[in-house]
C-alpha cells in the first residue's frame, strides 16, 4: 500500500474522531497513543522498522488529523460562536444565486467588513432572488452560528464550509454592483442560463432530470421522477461525481482524436470550470482531483494509481475543510469508489468464472453485464450501511437498474450538454433536442417500471430488518475469512433471503388482527396518523418541518414495513406545510383512493398550498372531496366520522376534525385547532368519551383546552412533535393533560407510536 494512503487513512480517522466522538480535551488521549507509537517505532531494531514501516506514517497522520481539526475549529467555528445573538451592520458579497425559502430567500455569502473566516448564509426577503453573484449588500444583520439547528448540533452547514448564519429584515438593505458580471462568477451565470434553457426546451419531467444530471440541481425534478430514481438506486446519476467527469473527459478525448496529452492539457481546465459551475460538492471535487491526477500522470512521466489518487482527493478536501467529513456526499462518494476499487474486481472475477463465453459477441455481452453488475454490487456493499443510516432504505433493485439504464446515461449527458449549448447559440437547431428528450424519457420510464417491482427496496423501519442487515455483513465477513469454495456464498445468499423474508414479515405479524390500529408516524415537527382496520387504511395529514427524509417518504416507509401498499383515504385537516407538505412525495410512492380536504373561504398564503394540493391530486388522478357536512362511513371494522370546519378566517380553525370508532374505542384528531374552536366543536357535536386524543397543534398552549378535555375525557394523549422553535409541547398543555390523568406519548421521544384496539393482538 502506498505511503500517502497510510497517512490519509490515519488523518481521516483523526478527523472522524474529532467530528463524532471526542471533545477537545479528550483528543489528547489518541494523540498520546500516536506519540507513543512513534517513540516505540524509533526504539525498535532496523529490521523491525521495515516490518512496521506503516506505523510512523499512521501515527503522524493521526496526529495531523487531530491537530488540523482542532486548529480549524478554533479558527473558523469559535469566532462564529462568539457572535451568537449579536447584531451589526455587515457588508457581504453574494457567492451564488439566492434560493427561495418558506419565509423569503437565502444565499451563501462572504463577509467583507468583519474579520470572519469562511462563508455564511444570509436569510432575508424574496428581494434577494433578484440579485446576482458578486453583488455586495450592506444591512443590519443578526448573527447566529451554523453549527446548531434549533438546540441540537448540526453538520449541515459546517460540512459545506459555512460557519455563520445571518438574518436581515430586508428593510435596511443597500445593494452595490460589486463584482457581478466578472469572470469570477461566469460559471454560476452559465449554470443558471443552462438550467433556464433546459427548462424552456424540454418537457418538465425530462428537463428536471437533465438539469439534475448536468448540474446536480434537483429542485426542478418532479416528485414522481425523483422518487423513482431514489427507489431504484439511480439517484446517484444526479449527484455530479466521477461518472460525469469521465463522460466529460471521454467526450473531449473523442473530439481531440484520443490524443492523451492534448486531452489532459485542455481537459483539466474544463473540469475545474465544470467543478465550480456545479457547486464544488465533495463528490465532484473528489472526482476532479482523481481525474486530474489520472490526466496529469503521463505528462509527469508517472503511472496513474487509483488508491493514491483517492487518498490525495480525501486529503485535499479535508485540508480545505475538515468538517466536510460529516457530509453525506463525501462519505457516500468515497465509500462507493473504495468499493469499486477493493470489491468490484473480486466480484467481476467470480461472475466471469460462472459465465463461460466462447464467441466474440457473447464475450462482449458478458463483459458489459458482468462489469455493470460487479461495479454496482461493489459500490453498494460499502455504501449500504450509510444509506440505511441516513435514509433508512436500501434499493435491492439497484444492480439491475444500473444494468438497464447506465448504458444510456453517457449518451444523455453528452447529447444534452452539447446540443443545449449549441441551441443556446443557434435557436433554430432546437429540433435536435429530441435525442436527449427520448433518452431522458427512457431513463425515467425504466426507473418507474423497476420501482413498481415487488420487493424493489427494503425500508429499515424496524429493529428486525436492522438485525438482518448486521447478520448479512457478519455472514460476509465469515465467507471472506473462510477458505471454502464458492458454495459458501450460495449458502450465505440463501440464508440472507430466508432471514430477510422472516424479518420482513415480523412487523405485520406483530400487529395481529386488531379491530383498529393507530400509528402516529414520527415525521418530526408535523403530523401524520395512519388508521388501519381490516384491509383498509386511512392517513390523516402528511407534513413536517425540518425533516431531512421528508414526511411522505417516512409514511410510505412505515406502510411498506407492515405490508400496506394502498391508502383508501387521505385526509388533510388543513393547509399548512407541517400537515400537508409531504403529499407530493407520498403520492409518488403510494396509491390513494380518495383525498378529503376542507375548502378555504379566504385567499391568502395558504391558498397557494391548496392549489398545489389540488394540482397534485389532478396529476395523480386522485378524486377530491370537499368536506362541508359531517360524514360517517365504514373503514374495515371501524367507523370514520369527519366533521367540517366550524369557523372561517384563520387556516388552523378552518380545519377538519376526525373521529375514528372501533366498538367502544374512540380516537379524536383535531389538527391545529385552537381553544375557541375546540369549545365550538364540543358545543356543536355530541362527541363520545374517547380513549385516544391526538393532541392538538403539537402541544401548543392554545389548544387541548380544559373544555375539550372535560367533554371527551381522553385516557391517552399522543403528541406529534419534533425539533422546533415554538416551544412545543408547552408546559401549560402538558399540565392540563396531566391534571386530567392522561398517559402521554411523544413522537420526538418514542418515535412511531402504535396503539391497537379490539381483535386478536400480538
Amino acid at each position: 500500500m502506498r505511503k500517502l494512503v497510510y497517512v490519509t487513512l490515519a488523518f481521516v480517522a483523526g478527523v472522524l474522531l474529532c467530528q463524532y466522538l471526542l471533545p477537545p480535551l479528550w483528543r489528547l488521549a489518541p494523540g498520546g497513543v500516536a506519540v507513543l507509537a512513534l517513540l516505540l517505532w524509533l526504539a525498535l531494531r532496523k529490521k523491525q522498522k521495515r516490518q512496521l514501516r506503516w506505523l510512523p506514517l499512521a501515527a503522524a497522520g493521526l496526529l495531523f488529523g487531530l491537530g488540523w481539526f482542532t486548529g480549524y475549529e478554533a479558527l473558523f467555528l469559535a469566532p462564529a460562536e462568539a457572535l451568537l445573538g449579536t447584531e451589526d451592520t455587515v457588508t457581504v458579497e453574494l457567492l451564488e444565486y439566492a434560493q427561495e425559502t418558506d419565509y423569503g430567500a437565502k444565499v451563501t455569502v462572504r463577509v467583507l467588513n468583519r474579520d470572519i473566516p469562511g462563508k455564511a448564509v444570509y436569510f432575508s426577503g424574496r428581494e434577494l432572488l433578484e440579485l446576482e453573484p458578486g453583488n455586495r449588500l450592506t444591512a443590519r444583520m443578526e448573527f447566529d452560528e451554523a453549527a446548531t439547528m434549533g438546540e441540537e448540533k448540526s453538520t449541515y452547514y459546517t460540512s459545506q464550509g459555512v460557519f455563520l448564519r445571518l438574518y436581515g429584515d430586508g428593510d435596511t438593505e443597500t445593494v452595490e454592483p460589486g463584482r457581478a458580471g466578472s469572470f469570477r462568477y461566469l460559471p454560476q451565470r452559465l449554470a443558471l442560463h443552462l438550467r433556464q434553457t433546459i427548462a424552456q426546451r424540454f418537457s418538465s419531467e425530462s428537463g428536471g432530470l437533465i438539469i439534475a444530471l448536468l448540474t446536480g440541481e434537483r429542485e426542478d425534478m418532479d416528485e414522481q421522477s425523483r422518487s423513482a430514481l431514489e427507489e431504484t438506486g439511480l439517484l446517484h446519476i444526479t449527484a455530479v461525481s466521477g461518472l460525469h467527469c469521465t463522460f466529460l473527459i471521454g467526450f473531449l478525448g473523442l473530439l481531440l482524436g484520443r490524443r492523451r496529452r492534448l486531452t489532459a492539457f485542455i481537459g483539466y481546465p474544463v473540469l475545474l470550470f465544470y467543478m465550480v459551475m456545479v457547486g464544488c460538492t465533495p463528490s465532484v471535487v473528489r472526482a476532479c482531483i482523481m481525474t486530474g491526477l489520472f490526466l496529469l500522470a503521463p505528462l509527469l512521466g508517472r503511472e496513474g494509481d487509483a488508491p493514491t489518487s483517492l487518498a490525495a482527493a480525501a486529503l485535499a478536501i479535508l485540508l480545505a475543510n475538515p468538517f466536510a467529513v460529516a457530509s453525506v456526499s463525501f462519505q457516500l462518494s468515497f465509500a462507493s469508489v473504495a468499493g469499486l476499487l477493493a470489491v468490484s474486481p473480486r466480484i467481476y472475477r467470480g461472475l466471469t468464472a460462472l459465465w463461460p463465453a466462447r464467441s466474440r459477441w457473447t464475450k462482449t455481452l458478458r463483459s458489459f453485464a458482468v462489469g455493470s453488475l460487479s461495479a454496482s454490487l461493489g459500490a453498494m456493499l460499502l455504501t449500504a450501511p450509510l444509506s440505511v443510516f441516513y435514509f433508512q432504505y436500501l434499493p435491492l433493485v439497484a444492480p439491475l437498474a444500473n444494468l438497464v439504464v447506465l448504458w444510456a446515461v453517457p449518451f444523455l449527458f453528452a447529447s444534452a450538454l452539447v446540443l443545449t449549448l449549441l441551441t443556446m447559440a443557434l435557436p433554430g437547431l432546437a429540433p435536435v433536442l429530441a435525442l436527449p428528450e427520448i433518452l431522458a424519457r427512457y431513463v425515467l420510464a425504466a426507473a418507474g417500471t423497476l420501482a413498481r417491482l415487488p420487493g424493489h427496496a427494503v425500508y429499515f423501519t424496524s429493529a428486525y430488518l436492522m438485525a438482518w442487515l448486521v447478520f448479512c455483513y457478519l455472514m460476509l465477513a465469515v465467507c471472506l475469512a473462510s477458505r471454502e469454495g464458492r458454495r459458501k456464498y450460495a449458502l450465505a445468499g440463501i440464508l440472507a433471503l430466508v432471514t430477510f423474508l422472516a424479518a420482513r414479515s415480523l412487523p405485520g405479524l406483530a400487529l395481529g388482527d386488531s379491530d383498529l390500529t393507530v400509528i402516529a408516524v414520527d415525521v418530526g415537527q408535523g403530523a401524520a396518523t395512519l388508521l388501519r382496520s381490516g384491509d383498509e387504511t386511512v392517513l390523516v395529514d402528511c407534513g413536517s418541518l425540518y425533516t431531512p427524509l421528508g414526511p411522505g417518504a417516512l409514511v410510505a416507509d412505515t406502510m411498506s414495513a407492515y405490508g400496506w401498499d394502498r391508502l383508501d383515504k387521505m385526509i388533510l385537516t388543513h393547509y399548512h406545510e407541517d400537515h400537508a407538505g409531504g403529499l407530493g412525495e407520498l403520492l409518488a410512492r403510494v396509491e390513494v383512493g380518495e383525498l378529503l380536504v376542507p375548502r378555504l373561504t379566504d385567499s391568502g398564503e395558504e391558498d397557494d398550498l391548496q392549489r398545489e394540493v389540488l394540482a397534485l391530486a389532478k396529476a395523480y388522478a386522485v378524486p377530491v372531496t370537499y368536506v362541508e357536512e359531517p360524514a360517517t362511513e365504514p373503514v374495515g371494522k371501524a367507523e370514520l366520522t369527519i366533521y367540517p370546519p366550524l369557523t372561517q378566517g384563520e387556516v388552523n380553525e378552518e380545519g377538519l376534525t376526525i373521529l375514528c370508532t372501533a366498538g367502544d374505542f374512540d380516537v379524536l384528531i383535531t389538527g391545529d385547532m385552537g381553544g375557541s374552536t375546540e369549545k365550538l366543536l364540543v358545543e356543536t357535536y355530541d362527541l363520545p368519551d374517547i380513549e385516544v386524543l391526538m393532541v392538538g397543534h403539537h402541544g401548543s398552549k392554545y389548544s387541548t383546552t380544559e373544555e375539550l378535555l372535560e367533554a371527551v375525557t381522553p385516557e391517552t394523549g399522543i403528541i406529534s412533535v419534533g425539533e422546533n422553535s415554538y416551544g412545543h409541547p408547552t408546559a401549560e398543555a402538558m399540565d392540563r393533560m396531566a391534571w386530567q390523568g392522561m398517559t402521554l406519548y411523544r413522537t420526538d421521544l418514542q418515535g412511531n407510536i402504535v396503539i391497537q384496539a379490539g381483535g386478536e393482538r400480538n
